[in-house]
């Protein structure tokens, strides 16, 4: 990361970086931390499951609600006051388990707030990064950004939870709820954000004539926007079918390495760090690929990837190869991760990003309560393992889709895509 690196991409952005990573080596802690956790209490898969429920249901159920906020309020504060929330939750749920009074239900409820949280954190970031970078730059600024989380939720946050957990079930919440703190100390440093070359810094978009629009004219308008681009609607819907079949196999997963591949907790943990590692390897590639190739062929070729390194997870009976597909599974989805975001970023006028990306959350996140409730059935019929074989099937079914679409020679999407607005948000 060169010194014109950090010029091109603005010191905003990188205040933005530094918040963000601090909090996802957190979320990173609890990752590894709350499944073993709820795996102490119940040995069900079906229960297991339901924390993956759990936690999908509030970007279903109130997540465009979020985005709407979100576009009205000031994204600086709302990712400064999310961090709070999360950290105040985080501590009083480990001062819970000190008292040797935790129950399940509390970990569902528990899963259920950090989500809510997570949805403002996340919808406030995702709009906020396209604001201090020039829009030929945003692959590069979120393959940095996604790299930076990846490595301190997976290869930083993955293990020390493991060691943690070792030593107190409680160690990794403490910890958390720490680094949550600390992240919105660093938060109420970022200033102003302001796309490059405006001219002023308003603190939200100009206000229309008139009343303000309700917030079904709001969540329309953002609709409007999926609607408007063929290629927006393709991603919406893969991530639907990709959301549902790849989180199956994510919320049974401790159980599918504890049972079926027989791993310890340190080996379960290194799984996760290495998909970390893989997603550092596609988030170098994914800048040159989406330039190069276009979306299309990018998407098409991290589907496919990553339907093979999930079919040779679910055939796998050892740690090895098992870690070596969550390596290249990691680097495959992030290259898909970064190429959708790009898109997205670049034909949605700032004012509306907010409540657009807890839109298509919404589709995703009702993939996933019904994948985990799901999930969780299939795996009492049929096993775990077959679960994962039957997924990877239906990811390479889209990649072959997305190829489809590459070979009938459509142009490169980011050769024409909308210019981004001129307002000015923060």
């Amino acid at each position: 990361m060169g010194t014109q690196g950090k010029h091109r991409l603005g010191h905003g952005y990188w205040m933005l970086f530094a918040s963000v990573s601090v909090s996802s080596l957190g979320d990173g802690l609890r990752l590894v931390a709350m499944p073993l956790l709820a795996l102490s209490l119940t040995h069900s898969a079906v229960d297991i499951s339901l924390v993956m429920v759990v936690a999908a249901l509030p970007g279903l159920l109130v997540g465009p609600l979020i985005g709407v906020m979100v576009d009205r309020l000031d994204r600086r504060r709302i990712l400064t006051a999310a961090h709070v929330v999360r950290a105040g939750l985080v501590l009083c749920f480990a001062t819970v388990i000190v008292s040797d009074r935790t129950a399940l239900w509390q970990v569902y409820a528990m899963t259920a707030a950090l989500s809510v949280a997570e949805l403002f954190a996340e919808s406030a970031t995702f709009a906020l990064i396209s604001l201090p970078v020039p829009p030929e730059l945003l692959e590069k600024a979120n393959s940095r950004f996604f790299s930076a989380r990846m490595l301190t939720q997976q290869v930083l946050g993955s293990p020390l939870a493991g060691v943690l957990f070792g030593v107190a079930v409680c160690a990794p919440f403490f910890a958390e709820g720490g680094l949550f703190a600390v992240a919105a100390l660093v938060s109420l440093l970022i200033p102003v954000l302001r796309r490059p070359g405006a001219a002023a810094e308003p603190q939200a978009p100009p206000a229309p004539d008139g009343p303000r629009p309700s917030v079904l004219a709001q969540l329309r308008e953002a609709v409007g926007i999926i609607g408007r681009y063929p290629l927006l609607r393709t991603i919406l819907v893969s991530e639907m079918v990709l959301n549902f079949w790849m989180l199956i196999a994510t919320a049974l997963m401790v159980v599918y390495a504890k049972r079926d591949l027989g791993l310890t907790d340190t080996q379960y943990t290194l799984l996760f760090s290495a998909a970390a590692l893989g997603s550092v390897l596609g988030g170098l590639l994914a800048p040159v690929l989406v330039r190069r190739l276009g979306v299309e062929w990018t998407m098409a070729l991290a589907l496919l990837a990553t339907g093979l390194s999930r079919l040779a997870l679910g055939l796998t009976t050892g740690p090895w190869l098992a870690t070596a597909t969550f390596f290249s599974c990691g680097a495959a989805v992030f290259v898909w991760d970064i190429a959708a975001a790009s898109y997205q970023q670049r034909v949605t006028p700032n004012h509306l990003q907010g409540r657009m990306l807890t839109t298509l959350y919404a589709f995703s996140y009702g993939a996933a309560v019904v994948a985990a409730l799901t999930g969780g059935l299939l795996s009492e019929l049929i096993g775990v393992r077959a679960v994962v074989v039957v997924g990877a099937a239906a990811v390479l079914l889209i990649g072959a889709y997305w190829l489809r679409l590459a070979l009938r020679g459509r142009p490169p999407s980011t050769g024409a895509l909308a210019p981004m607005d001129a307002a000015t948000v923060s």
